[in-house]
């Protein structure tokens, strides 16, 4: 009995003393800064609001224009906990946006002859050619149509790093799960251990996949982007924050969307194509906070292990978009730029979870029939892409992760995209009529 009241005791007063503390607590300032063009205030408004009710918890959003930052702001927390703001030089991992980062290289490649997109992946790297994947080619292998997305067992992901010769014999050892060019399913895992290795192999001077970014477009393009984070930036990246399931169940319930209730479904079904694989090529990270490990932070994985910020991605994408071309060279020409905008997959994927168009390493993203662009997505919210027709190039990163959903545009950022949009409207007749 004097247990329990002691018990009770304690509760009342842990109740009171949470109370008083919600009660009288001040409300935290929101950290925002930026630059924009005045014609793009909406877009920024949506996002300091997003930022004021916690929509937005900590995130940076860019948008350059024909070749110019038409806004780029950032915000919120870069650590929740210790209230960290979130800086102009914050970076955050970007997880699958950093395929179609990895596909301008690959592209920039076929550019200067050391691929192409027609010839077999074994031409450029012969042990890889066993197993059913003899006919594999390197545009198959890109836009997820090669059979890879399950492999038999799993390794290391440290030896991506120290002992990359055991990769490539665990990747040529694989066999196709279904016959390549039949049908496609996202490589979530593989797709980077694969085209990674194969830009080794076609590079002349073998590099890897973090060196030949930063060579060949980091440094000559002005773009800070890291296939896998050097630790001593560890100090600028916003600390991950997974999704809870809790969180996921709410949003869900309260919104009557279904969409992340049918993709836990998947989840718990471990025979699905989708489970098996998200469990394939490297063992599975000690717990859903190991992105927030400096020595996980550091390998080059370019399935999921990229980190920049909304600015570089919008400054990348932006170059792209208005054609290849800068007064510090030439990206990609007009012609591989327009083959990137060829999509490569329609219908269903064979797990039945997309129906996406996937080009030679990016999505191709339409709407209504009509094109958006090219790109990719990220796992929580993350997007950069390539708007030709606009000549817009668009980036937004987030450390606090969106709901789970298979759609390319989370609601926040078709928001900011759809009110660019308006935005530009006014911006180019203003540039017509001599305002600007």
């Amino acid at each position: 009995m004097a247990l329990l009241k002691l018990s009770s005791f304690v509760v009342a007063v842990s109740v009171v003393i949470y109370v008083y503390t919600v009660k009288n607590s001040q409300k935290l300032h929101v950290p925002f800064g930026g630059h924009f063009h005045p014609d793009f205030k909406d877009v920024v408004d949506k996002f300091r609001k997003n930022l004021n009710t916690g929509v937005e918890v900590g995130a940076s959003l860019s948008i350059f224009h024909e070749g110019e930052p038409v806004v780029d702001i950032w915000g919120g927390f870069a650590d929740v906990t210790t209230k960290r703001p979130w800086t102009e030089n914050t970076l955050s991992i970007i997880f699958s946006t950093t395929k179609g980062v990895t596909a301008l290289v690959v592209a920039l490649f076929v550019e200067r002859g050391w691929l192409d997109y027609k010839k077999p992946v074994a031409y450029y790297w012969p042990e890889f050619g066993n197993n059913g994947k003899e006919e594999i080619t390197v545009e198959l292998l890109l836009s997820h149509q090669g059979g890879l997305s399950i492999t038999n067992g799993t390794f290391p992901i440290q030896w991506i790093v120290d002992d990359p010769e055991k990769v490539y014999k665990f990747l040529e050892r694989q066999t196709p799960y279904w016959k390549p060019g039949t049908g496609y399913a996202y490589h979530s895992i593989t797709y980077g251990l694969f085209v990674d290795s194969l830009l080794t192999k076609a590079d002349p001077k073998h590099r890897r996949v973090d060196q030949i970014f930063k060579d060949e477009i980091g440094d000559k393009f002005g773009i800070e982007l890291y296939h896998g984070l050097p630790n001593n930036l560890y100090y600028r990246m916003a600390r991950h924050e997974p999704m809870s399931l809790y969180s996921i169940l709410w949003k869900a319930m309260s919104s009557l969307d279904f969409e992340p209730l049918r993709i836990i479904y998947r989840l718990f079904d471990a025979e699905s194509i989708f489970m098996k694989g998200a469990r394939s090529g490297t063992d599975r990270l000690p717990s859903d906070i190991s992105f927030n490990n400096p020595e996980y932070n550091k390998i080059p994985q370019s399935s999921m292990n990229g980190y920049s910020n909304a600015r570089n991605l919008a400054k990348l994408f932006g170059i792209i978009a208005n054609g290849g071309k800068t007064d510090k060279g030439i990206l990609l020409s007009e012609k591989a730029i327009k083959v990137l905008e060829e999509p490569l997959t329609f219908g269903k994927s064979v797990d039945g979870l997309l129906n996406e168009q996937f080009g030679r390493g990016v999505m191709v993203m339409t709407e209504n029939g009509q094109l958006i662009g090219f790109g990719h997505p990220g796992y929580g919210g993350q997007i950069a892409y390539a708007d030709t027709k606009r000549r817009t190039g668009f980036g937004y990163v987030t450390s606090r992760l969106k709901e789970l959903r298979t759609v390319v545009f989370y609601p926040e950022v078709k928001e900011y995209r759809e009110t660019y949009y308006k935005c530009l409207q006014k911006y180019l007749e203003n540039k017509r009529k001599g305002k600007l």
